[in-house]
């Protein structure tokens, strides 16, 4: 039996002090737009290999399935979902329009690092800017739920498009905002849609490929995300430079539409994966939609909008014994306890079914996912700061500095998801991937002011190596684990996102105040003369508001403090290391082609 799965991550959450620190990667316009135009030429030849794949999986016939494979037990189901397969040039174009879609998303959250200290400026809201990032994520972490339990519900095609509209709606009014609480609100919109966006495409890929083929595609997702983080800041940085930030918005509209046209004309409406065929008049709709969990979605709401107040207020606008802070951690901590304590008692009904942890392996998933994205996030944001505080590089220089790190993460999810697409085996590469990630970031605690070029960028690698073998390979894990109750699919890959989303919002709040407590450590230690207000500040303003007799005092703390940051990454590979013995180990085999009777194979069987 096809079962259909899905995923990819996804995120970025960025947050003021990102801004305020790395507000760099600022390229010439030519530069942007060169390596804008290497990510389509990536992605073209992406489409093309795979496109070319799959055709070739039309003429010849598959291996047999191993003696372990069993049978599938409904023929009829079996046919259902293969009609929802495409191929060839219709899987191409389809295939674009999602790549484009997951564009929007990865891009809008990337794009503002250069262009929101204009921003800021033009408004003359400096002291809101964070919330200009915070809102986007914040909508989208919050809505992901929701969209699982409509993924049961709705045809995948509708709840796509409606996102797009919703994404486009508030990318135009942050285009033509006026004021700095209007382009919030716009942001907050653009992550509701995003929320949307990212479920249903995940879902769509589920629908139109074969379990089999599907690493190849979330190698792609992932990769495409990589090249995000790496031209948003240098498209960001031409428009606010040559044009306006508004592009950084108006962008989106024309993208957006072709992803649109593609989706409504090419895409099939086919119910939910798993849900019953009889059950699809618009009074059964009405009845399910009624039935759905909103108590459960407004808990998770309360519960994650108290943990980011907390994140986003601590260390920056207030202190972290600051009773809104610890009333912010408190509400959260409760709400969590009682939105999981509601889905235990709703069963099924639930936004997060407890069906769907099923096993101990599902529960390794989860973790791996948010383990994953902690260490992303935190080498993503603070190896640029190594470089402009130590290295004095601008914060344009620091954002190539970090090329080494993300060529390694992307280059890896692409190979990785071919040889997985090849050989069916996922489960080896979450359990090496943990050693790469520790290694990485234990020498990484090595650097000192005199490392060289050469071995910081060999560092990168080894971590961004880590962190790729893992990052794609773990929502996959989640499709396959859910290939015998596709109706599930939907909501499982939201909860997996919804991992790694706060896996980045913890890992940034975990780091900032180890950061922050060790350099006013080491200040104390090697430069107590300094002021440790314009230190603190930016990196840059080491180099521009000291005297130099202070510098190197200042440098040296800063490498000390950051080496311990680096150190993180060591526990983290060792919990994710220890998930993934716990995640089960399923091989995904090519089906043998059907016999007579039209009995069926499943691509998977546990190993």
């Amino acid at each position: 039996m096809k079962d259909q799965n899905e995923k990819i991550s996804r995120s970025t959450l960025t947050r003021i002090s990102i801004f305020e620190v790395m507000p760099g990667t600022i390229a010439s316009p030519c530069g942007a737009i060169f390596d804008y135009r290497t990510a389509l030429l990536f992605t073209t030849a992406s489409v093309r290999a795979m496109a070319s794949d799959l055709e070739a999986a039309k003429t010849h016939s598959p291996q047999p399935a191993s003696q372990d494979d069993v049978p599938a037990k409904d023929p009829n189901k079996a046919s259902s979902a293969e009609s929802t397969i495409l191929t060839g040039k219709r899987l191409a174009v389809i295939f674009v329009a999602v790549l484009l879609s997951v564009l929007l998303i990865a891009l809008d959250q990337t794009i503002l690092a250069t262009a929101l200290p204009r921003i800021a400026s033009d408004f003359q809201s400096f002291t809101l800017q964070g919330w200009v990032a915070t809102s986007f994520v914040l909508s989208q972490t919050v809505f992901l739920l929701f969209y699982g339990q409509l993924m049961r519900i709705f045809p995948t095609k509708w709840v796509l498009i409606v996102a797009i509209i919703i994404f486009e709606a508030g990318s135009l009014l942050c285009g033509v905002s006026q004021n700095i609480g209007q382009l919030i609100a716009g942001r907050t919109v653009s992550g509701v849609g995003a929320a949307g966006m990212f479920v249903a495409i995940l879902q769509t890929v589920s629908q139109v490929t074969r379990l089999e083929d599907r690493p190849k595609f979330l190698a792609s997702f992932g990769a495409v995300f990589g090249l995000a983080s790496i031209i948003g800041p240098l498209i960001g940085g031409a428009f606010t430079d040559h044009v306006t930030w508004r592009w950084c918005f108006l962008i989106n509209l024309p993208v957006g539409g072709v992803s649109l046209a593609a989706v409504t004309f090419l895409l099939k409406a086919v119910p939910p994966l798993g849900s019953d065929t009889n059950k699809r008049s618009w009074s059964d709709l009405i009845e399910q939609v009624a039935r759905m969990d909103f108590i459960g979605a407004t808990v998770a709401a309360g519960s994650v909008t108290s943990l980011v107040l907390a994140l986003q207020w601590g260390g920056n606008t207030k202190p972290w014994n600051d009773k809104a802070v610890i009333i912010s951690f408190v509400f959260a901590g409760v709400l969590a306890i009682l939105f999981v304590a509601w889905e235990i008692y709703l069963g099924e009904r639930a936004m997060t079914p407890t069906a769907i942890c099923k096993s101990r392996s599902i529960y390794a998933i989860l973790a791996y996912c948010f383990l994953n994205r902690f260490v992303l996030l935190l080498l993503t944001y603070y190896i640029p700061i190594f470089y402009q505080a130590v290295r004095h590089h601008s914060a344009t220089k620091s954002g190539v500095d970090l090329l080494p790190f993300m060529l390694g993460l992307v280059v890896t999810i692409i190979v990785v998801g071919q040889i997985v697409g090849r050989i069916g085996f996922y489960w080896h590469f979450l359990v090496v991937a943990p050693v790469f990630l520790a290694i990485g970031s234990g020498l990484l605690h090595t650097l000192n002011t005199s490392s060289s070029s050469a071995k910081i960028a060999g560092f990168q690698i080894l971590v961004g190596v880590g962190i790729g073998m893992g990052m794609q390979n773990a929502l996959l894990a989640i499709q396959v684990e859910f290939k015998d109750t596709p109706r599930f699919l939907g909501q499982a890959t939201s909860l997996a996102t919804f991992a790694q989303l706060m896996g980045g919002t913890l890992g940034l709040g975990v780091a900032e105040p180890v950061f922050a407590s060790e350099l006013g450590k080491y200040l104390l230690r090697f430069a107590p003369d300094a002021p440790a207000a314009i230190v603190r500040q930016s990196p840059t303003a080491i180099y521009t508001n000291l005297p130099a007799a202070m510098i190197s005092g200042v440098v040296r703390a800063y490498t000390e403090s950051l080496r311990v940051v680096f150190v993180l990454g060591v526990p983290i590979a060792g919990l994710a290391l220890l998930s993934s013995l716990f995640i089960q180990n399923i091989r995904i085999v090519k089906p043998s082609p059907p016999p007579r009777d039209g009995k069926t194979s499943l691509e998977a069987s546990a190993k």
